[in-house]
């Protein structure tokens, strides 16, 4: 399945050939894909030590902060919209939400410390 056939010039490709043909074409792919682990693995130790020292429900708190504050910039930044945004007045009421739930997070996490 896929284009790798097509790439490579192959019926049938298992991943481990398929990562070595791309080190062949791009070293830099893979030097990404790599810090993309290294990166997720350190999410994920963040993440199971916040369990462990707050509780999953802040924890559940802090992720859906991490969704709101992408979706924040995703709108921010003209570029990085998929879609062409809604006109008026849904962009407003998008953006009050987006805002008010930031806010309602962090005032969730103030709320913990304190």
């Amino acid at each position: 399945p896929g284009e790798w056939s097509i790439v490579f010039g192959k019926d049938r490709m298992t991943d481990w050939e398929i990562l070595r043909g791309v080190w062949a074409m791009n070293k830099r792919t893979i030097c990404w894909l790599v810090l993309s682990g290294v990166f997720s693995f350190l999410y994920n130790i963040i993440q199971f030590s916040i369990v462990h020292s707050l509780s999953p429900s802040a924890t559940a708190f802090g992720g859906n902060f991490n969704k709101a504050a992408l979706i924040f910039l995703t709108m921010l930044v003209p570029g990085m919209t998929v879609h062409k945004l809604p006109g008026s007045p849904y962009i407003e009421v998008i953006w009050s939400a987006i805002i008010v739930n930031i806010a309602a997070f962090s005032y969730y996490s103030y709320l913990q410390i304190r």
